[in-house]
C-alpha cells in the first residue's frame, strides 16, 4: 500500500474520454461549470478549488452518462470544504511513533518519548493540503468506482439506501489523514474472509461485519494515551492497532467501508462520567438500526445498549452541516473546538430513544449563543448550543448528566446558571448551596471505578488465606475483601482468638490479575508495625514487568503493587517461620494515586454564584482531608502537588459520603 501524495501528480488509471476532442472537452467543462451553478454547495466548493476546479470538472465529466456515479461525484465534492490532510517531513516520524509501540507496547514508551523531545515532533510543524485545492482526478475516480463496484457486487450490499451509502461508504477519507488506496488494500488483505462470506450467501451486513472484526482481531489492539497527539493515521490503523479510542474507531471504518458496510464515527466532546472525550464505531444494519462496537466489547451491539454516559452523542459526517455551520457564531474563534468546523449531527436519540429529553431553561434570557457544557478535565467543555432571542431549549438530552448553561466570553465558556441534572421524564434538578457550612471529609479526588479506568475493584474478593503448607493445599480464609475500599489504607480487625499460621497469602480475586498494592499483617491490634519474613508467590508480571511482581505485596511501600501476567490465580505469600496469629490487616487496593495522598496540599472548590469559588488550601496529614464549605452545592477537590484527574462530585454531610459525577 502506498500513499498517494495529493500535491503531486499520480496517476491510477489512464483517463479515457471516449474520443472527445480538446475543444468538445472544453466546451463540455464549460457547460457543467453552467449546470453547477443550480448546485449551491457544488458551486460553492468549486470557487474554493481555485485553480484545481479543472480536476473537479474532470471527475464530474467522467462520469457524465452515469446518472448515479455523476450524483455521486457531485456529491463528495459538494461536501469536500473542510476536508484535508496535514503532511509534511515531520508525518513520517509521527506515524513511527504508533508503529513502534504496536510492536513491542509499553516497552517502546521510553524509545518514544527519546525520539520526539530528539525529533521535537509538534503538529504544528505539519502543512494543511485542502482536499479541493490539492486532489487529483484520478484518486477521486479510482476511489469511486471501487466503493461502487464493492456495493454491486457483495450480497449483504443489496439493499443500502443512498443516502447511506453516500454518507457512510462512499466517502475517500476519516479525517485529515496522508490519503491512499485503503480500499485496495483492505480487499487484498481481507479477501480469503470477503470470498468466504459470498460463498456462503451471507446477505447480512451485521453477519458480515462480525466475522471481519473476528477476523481483524486475531491481532491485539494496543490501547495507550501515552503517544503524542497529532493527525489521523491513515489505513496503518488497520494494520498497527495501536492508539486510543480513535485509532481503533478508524480502523474498524476502513474495514467495513471497503467490504462495502455503512460504518462511521460518533462521538461525545466529553464523557458525563469522566473527563475525556469518546469515540466509537459503528455500522448500520440490514433493519437500519445503528450498532456499535469498541475495544472493550468486539461484538457489535444495538446503539441503546451501548454503555455510554453522555449528554449528547454526535455523528461524525463528511460534509459540514451547513444549518448547525449557520446557527452558531460566524466567527470560528467565538465557538468551541469541536464546532469550529461542524461536520456532525446529533444522534442522542439513536442511543437514548427513551432517556433523552427536549428542555427549556426559563431562568435564563435569550439572545445571541448559549452553550450546554458538561465537566470536562477542570473545565466546563461544550456539548450542544441554542441560538435566538428566546430562553434557550436544548433537544435530546440524555438525563443522569451534571450539566450548566453558558455563553463564550474570551474563549472561555463562562457558567449564566447554576449546574443542574436533568433526571427520568426530563425533570431538571438544581444543585446549589444551602444557607449552612458543614465539615467535608474527602478520600479521593476522582470517581473509584472501573468504567473511568480506576483498579480498586480488582481488589473486591481478594482473600487473605493461612495455611501450615508453602503450598496452601489446606488453608483458612482469614479475612475477604467484599466491597470497593472508600479509602487508600484499610485497617481491619479480626475475630479473636484465630488460628495461629506460618504461612499467610493474598490471593487474587478472578480476573484481578492479584492486583493488590500492599498487605499488612498484624499479630496485635494495637501493634503498629507489621510481621515480617520471607516473601514468595506466583512469579511473572504483565509485559514482564519486575516493578510489579509479587514482591511489592510485602514490601512496605504503599505506592508499589502487584500484577499479576494471568488473568486469575496469582498470590503473595509471607512465610513468618512459625505459626503466629493474626489480629489484624491491612491493606491497599492498586490504584492509579486518585485517593487523597499524606503530604499532597489540596484545594477545595464549591460552586455558588454562577463559579466555583475556594474553600481553602491544606496539607493532607492522612489519607483524607477536611474543609469547611456550603452545604448541597458540587464540589471538586483539586492536587496542587500532582496529577490531572479531578472529578465534580455532591456530598451528603449525613452519611459523609462523595458522589462523583
Amino acid at each position: 500500500m502506498h500513499a498517494i501524495k495529493i500535491y503531486d501528480l499520480h496517476r491510477i488509471n489512464a483517463m479515457n474520454f471516449r474520443g472527445i476532442t480538446i475543444v468538445s472537452f472544453v466546451l463540455t467543462l464549460i457547460q457543467i461549470t453552467v449546470s453547477c451553478s443550480g448546485n449551491d454547495s457544488l458551486e460553492k466548493a468549486l470557487r474554493i478549488a481555485g485553480d484545481n476546479h479543472t480536476e473537479m470538472l474532470e471527475a464530474i465529466l467522467y462520469f457524465e452518462g452515469d446518472k448515479e456515479k455523476s450524483e455521486a461525484v457531485e456529491w463528495l465534492i459538494g461536501n469536500m470544504p473542510g476536508n484535508h490532510t496535514l503532511g509534511g517531513h515531520a508525518l513520517k516520524s509521527y506515524q513511527g511513533y504508533y508503529h513502534l509501540f504496536s510492536k513491542t507496547g509499553k516497552e517502546a514508551i521510553p524509545r518514544i518519548d527519546s525520539l520526539v523531545k530528539d525529533e521535537g515532533f509538534s503538529v504544528r510543524a505539519l502543512t494543511k493540503y485542502e482536499d479541493l485545492r490539492h486532489m487529483k482526478t484520478q484518486y477521486l475516480l479510482h476511489d469511486i468506482n471501487l466503493a461502487f463496484k464493492m456495493r454491486d457486487n457483495l450480497p449483504w450490499c443489496a439493499d443500502i439506501k443512498k443516502d447511506n451509502f453516500f454518507r457512510y461508504v462512499l466517502p475517500y477519507r476519516i479525517g485529515d489523514e496522508e490519503l491512499s488506496c485503503w480500499r485496495d488494500s483492505v480487499l487484498f488483505a481481507f479477501s480469503p474472509v470477503i470470498d468466504s462470506l459470498v460463498a456462503a450467501g451471507v446477505d447480512d451486513p451485521l453477519v458480515a461485519a462480525q466475522a471481519i472484526m473476528e477476523h481483524w482481531n486475531r491481532k491485539e489492539f494496543r490501547w495507550t494515551g501515552q503517544l503524542p497527539s497529532g493527525p489521523a493515521l491513515g489505513y496503518a490503523n488497520v494494520t498497527d492497532k495501536a492508539g486510543t479510542c480513535r485509532e481503533f474507531a478508524h480502523g474498524v471504518v476502513y474495514l467495513m467501508r471497503a467490504a462495502g458496510i455503512p460504518s462511521g464515527i460518533d462521538m461525545v466532546p466529553v464523557r458525563g462520567e469522566n473527563s475525556a472525550g469518546h469515540s466509537w464505531p459503528f455500522i448500520i444494519g440490514k433493519d437500519g438500526r445503528t450498532y456499535v462496537t469498541c475495544t472493550e466489547n468486539p461484538s457489535f451491539v444495538p446503539a441503546p445498549e451501548f454503555d455510554i454516559v453522555a449528554a449528547k452523542i454526535y455523528r461524525e459526517e463528511f460534509g459540514i452541516n451547513d444549518s448547525m455551520d449557520t446557527e452558531l457564531p460566524s466567527e470560528t474563534s467565538m465557538r468551541p473546538k469541536f464546532l469550529r468546523i461542524p461536520k456532525l449531527t446529533d444522534v442522542t436519540a439513536v442511543y437514548k430513544p427513551s432517556g433523552s429529553h427536549d428542555i427549556e431553561l426559563p431562568d435564563i434570557e435569550g439572545g445571541g449563543t448559549v452553550y450546554l457544557a458538561s465537566w470536562g478535565n477542570n473545565e466546563w467543555v461544550a456539548v450542544g448550543f441554542h441560538t435566538g432571542s428566546s430562553r434557550p431549549v436544548f433537544h435530546n438530552v440524555s438525563q443522569g448528566v451534571v450539566l450548566v448553561a453558558a455563553r463564550m466570553e474570551d474563549n472561555v465558556l463562562s457558567p449564566i446558571c447554576l449546574p443542574f441534572v436533568v433526571e427520568e421524564g426530563g425533570v431538571i434538578r438544581k444543585i446549589g448551596p444551602g444557607g449552612t457550612e458543614g465539615m467535608l471529609t474527602a478520600y479521593s479526588k476522582f470517581p473509584l471505578n472501573e468504567r473511568n479506568g480506576e483498579l480498586v475493584y480488582r481488589s473486591i474478593d481478594g482473600v487473605i488465606e493461612g495455611s501450615d503448607e508453602p503450598s496452601f493445599s489446606v488453608r483458612d480464609t482469614v479475612f475477604r475483601i467484599s466491597g470497593l475500599a472508600k479509602r487508600r489504607v484499610n485497617y481491619v480487625t479480626l475475630p479473636a482468638q484465630s488460628r495461629p499460621h506460618r504461612y499467610y497469602r493474598y490471593y487474587g480475586a478472578e480476573g484481578s490479575n492479584c492486583n493488590i498494592a500492599e498487605i499488612g499483617l498484624y499479630a496485635d491490634t494495637s501493634d503498629s508495625l507489621p510481621l515480617r519474613g520471607r516473601v514468595f508467590g506466583t512469579p511473572g508480571a504483565v509485559d514482564g514487568d519486575t516493578a510489579h511482581d509479587y514482591r511489592k505485596v510485602f514490601d512496605g511501600d504503599i505506592f508499589t503493587s502487584f500484577d499479576y501476567k494471568e488473568k486469575s490465580g496469582g498470590w503473595a505469600a509471607l512465610d513468618l517461620g512459625y505459626p503466629v496469629s493474626v489480629g489484624k490487616v491491612m491493606f491497599v487496593p492498586r490504584n492509579r494515586d486518585n485517593y487523597v495522598r499524606e503530604g499532597d496540599e489540596y484545594e477545595l472548590f464549591w460552586f455558588g454564584s454562577c463559579r466555583w469559588n475556594s474553600a481553602g488550601r491544606k496539607r493532607a496529614t492522612a489519607d483524607s482531608v477536611d474543609f469547611q464549605t456550603p452545604q448541597g452545592t458540587l464540589y471538586y477537590l483539586k492536587n496542587h502537588t500532582r496529577g490531572r484527574s479531578e472529578r465534580i462530585f455532591e456530598y451528603d454531610f449525613e452519611k459523609r459520603e462523595q458522589k462523583f459525577w
